[in-house]
């Protein structure tokens, strides 16, 4: 489909402790097929060695570094995303983690998505996990000259939440306007599974594109946030509990209570993990508070497996 002209796209990539990793990101970047018009890389802290290293590199980004580490990326995309909004030639972001590779042909795909599909609000691939305790397989991400996108709906997103992720996703500037009218943007008040809150909102209030061809690689890495499982569970618990608020304000009670459920399906998740960690005195604690309080009856029946060893530990799903 022939169009008059690119979205202009630029990009945020919030950094923290990322001397080790940010090179090959911002490699990845200046490779783009498709050059974004401008790239701020906002650093959680000061890191003098981080900065030396954005600043030498070929790729013209511009720096800011927050006075200290908010502990989350939720705030520097924030501030990198207030900045590129106040630019008139700015018209979409992409949130770009400091240590992921996306594909060369991953701008212009994207470009190519939003631009055949005016009215999404968002767009997104898919992507490969890579740990990078293993060596990366570097040449197999193919180009791609035509790619066909779906609809994104609430439903498959809330069964396959692990698949759409901010590095390989590009929002239009109409969407994280929409987002902080409806809620805000990233809400520093979660130190995980903001990308969850997020998406969610967005996929209720407006259109969302996904592209079936990989974007790049997501690296997997002992020292991510999302490693802590448990804590990760805990905090979904959370995200799910300002959901359910944030659907009733809406008079959709019906989608408010399916959250309050998942707030306390992540909540026995969270346990289990605890559990399998081996901090089982907590983790029965926990599932015991649950079951009085809830009252929820299904963590009784998790808690007996567990002690009967009937439970084992799992990358993914709900409890």
């Amino acid at each position: 489909m022939s169009r008059s002209r690119l979205i202009r796209v630029g990009i945020v990539i919030p950094a923290f402790q990322a001397s080790s990793t940010i090179r090959s990101t911002l490699d990845a970047v200046a490779d783009q097929t498709l050059p974004p018009i401008s790239v701020v890389v906002v650093v959680d802290g000061p890191d003098p060695d981080l900065e030396k290293v954005i600043v030498e590199h070929r790729l013209d980004c511009e720096v800011m570094v927050l006075p200290e580490n908010t502990g989350a990326p939720c705030t520097p995309r924030n501030v990198g995303a207030a900045s590129m909004r106040a630019r008139p030639d700015i018209e979409a972001i992409w949130f770009l983690d400091h240590d992921d590779i996306p594909a060369p042909d991953f701008l212009a795909i994207m470009d190519e998505t939003l631009g055949s599909h005016p009215e999404a609000m968002f767009a997104c691939s898919s992507f490969r996990n890579w740990n990078e305790a293993s060596p990366r397989e570097v040449g197999e991400i193919q180009s791609a000259d035509r790619t066909v996108s779906t609809q994104l709906e609430l439903d498959w997103y809330l069964a396959n939440t692990g698949d759409v992720l901010p590095s390989f996703s590009v929002f239009r500037i109409a969407a994280l306007d929409l987002l902080e009218r409806n809620g805000g943007l990233f809400r520093p008040e979660l130190r995980s599974n903001q990308d969850y809150d997020v998406f969610i909102r967005l996929f209720h209030l407006a259109e969302a594109r996904r592209v079936d061809w990989c974007g790049g690689d997501y690296r997997i890495h002992a020292s991510s946030i999302s490693a802590d499982r448990a804590r990760s569970w805990s905090c979904r618990v959370q995200a799910d509990l300002m959901l359910a608020d944030w659907f009733a304000s809406r008079s959709l009670g019906g989608i408010a209570r399916g959250f309050r459920r998942r707030s306390r399906s992540a909540g026995r998740r969270a346990a289990r993990e605890r559990w399998h960690a081996g901090t089982r005195v907590l983790a029965a604690k926990e599932l015991l508070r649950r079951a009085v309080v809830g009252p929820d009856f299904k963590a009784v029946a998790v808690l007996a497996r567990l002690i009967c060893g009937l439970e084992r530990p799992s990358i993914r799903g709900d409890g």
